[in-house]
Order: C-alpha cells, then sequence, then structure tokens
C-alpha cells in the first residue's frame, strides 16, 4: 500500500526536479569547454549553477543535508559576486561534481517520493 505523500513533499519533488533540469542546463553548457570572461556562456553556467543551489535550498529548508551545502554555498556566493569575478574553472568542477556526486542522490529522492506518490 502506498502512503500519499504530503505537500512539504510534493514541493520537494518539485524543487528536486527543478534542480535535475538546472543541472542538466549547467552540463550542457560545460561540454563545450571552458567559458571565457565576458561570454554570455559563463553568465549561463553560472545562472544555472545559481538556480541549482537555490533548488536544492527550497527543497530542504531548515534540513540542508551535507551533500547539498556544497551547491547552496555556491549559489550564495553567486547571489552576490559581481559577474567579472566569475570563475569558469571553479564553475566547470562544480558542475562536474554535482554530476557524479550529488545528481545520484537528487535521483534517488525523487524515485522515492515518485514511487510514494503512486
Amino acid at each position: 500500500m502506498t502512503v500519499p505523500i504530503s505537500d512539504r513533499e510534493q514541493q520537494e519533488l518539485t524543487r528536486l526536479t527543478d534542480a535535475q533540469a538546472a543541472l542538466a542546463r549547467a552540463a550542457d553548457i560545460a561540454r563545450d569547454g571552458a567559458p571565457k570572461a565576458g561570454e554570455e556562456r559563463l553568465l549561463a553556467l553560472a545562472y544555472a549553477m545559481l538556480t541549482f543551489g537555490e533548488m536544492l535550498k527550497q527543497a530542504s529548508p531548515g534540513v540542508v543535508t551535507q551533500a547539498f551545502s556544497g551547491p547552496i554555498a555556491l549559489r550564495d556566493k553567486l547571489a552576490h559576486i559581481p559577474h567579472r569575478k566569475l570563475n569558469p574553472d571553479v564553475l566547470l568542477a562544480s558542475t562536474s561534481r554535482a554530476e557524479t556526486e550529488i545528481l545520484p542522490l537528487i535521483q534517488a529522492r525523487i524515485e522515492d517520493l515518485v514511487a510514494r506518490r503512486g
């Protein structure tokens, strides 16, 4: 018997799905190599990673898991750093790390919530 998920869990599912989409966008941008300073791709990559961190932050308000703390901290920095100080290497490394270490956790949680939703 499945137990319906709560409104809070439905919101978590929505935010995690949005985080997954933002990371996929960042990964698409990163596949073309490191963007140069001033390139629109650099701003797009920064925005995708900011959105990724924001969605993780909203998915787990008050209960930030250790796995999500890095992307959330990056989000906090990206929200306040001038665009001319963006570091493409940090963004590329963060995207790659998120794909290998965090994406599987997000996918597992999404699968759990979807299965419980019935």
